[in-house]
């Protein structure tokens, strides 16, 4: 999109701009990095390597991780340079927290052609009941501990209820009764 936007004309380009640095959550040191470990370059895939385990060597992991956006760079060439590694704070992506150092280290010597990440479903009905639960409990509940106690007993209702895999399982409940 940002590569598109530079053949815009200067003053759309100051519109539009702020609006792509707002909502460049694809522009965020994490999902750079799981980028880069997917990258069909071998040496895009190394370089995410390193900065992964140089990452993991100066966080410290009882702090709470703050997803700010960095300033994306408009004018890089490759996805990889659109911000300046230098000068933000890079976190490890929870999903690559499962590798050891030094299986990451094993991965470096000998970059695989494909590096195997847990694979997650994002937009399923489950996910997406989920994400309406913690919503539910939200606006329900104040504090941790309420909210978890209210997910907790919505789903324990829940599965109390009885799962109907076919509609005449359905239909045979009604008419036994």
């Amino acid at each position: 999109m940002i590569e598109k936007s530079r053949f815009l004309p200067e003053d759309l380009r100051k519109i539009i701009d702020p609006v792509i640095q707002r909502n460049g959550y694809f522009g965020h040191p994490e999902n750079l990095l799981l980028a880069m470990l997917a990258d069909t370059r071998k040496t895009v895939r190394e370089l995410g390597l390193r900065r992964l385990l140089k990452c993991r060597k100066i966080a410290n992991q009882q702090e709470i991780r703050e997803f700010k956006l960095p300033a994306l760079k408009f004018d890089a060439e490759d996805y990889i340079d659109i911000i300046d590694w230098q000068s933000t704070t890079i976190t490890e992506p929870p999903l690559t927290k499962y590798i050891s150092n030094e299986e990451l280290e094993e991965m470096i010597l000998d970059v695989p052609e494909e590096i195997e990440i847990l694979k997650y479903p994002c937009h399923t009905q489950a996910v997406e009941r989920c994400v309406k639960l913690v919503t539910d409990a939200s606006v329900a509940v104040c504090g941790n501990i309420a909210r978890d106690g209210f997910i907790r007993a919505r789903i324990a209702s829940r599965a109390s209820l009885p799962v109907f895999e076919t509609k005449s399982q359905y239909l045979q409940v009604f008419n036994v009764n």
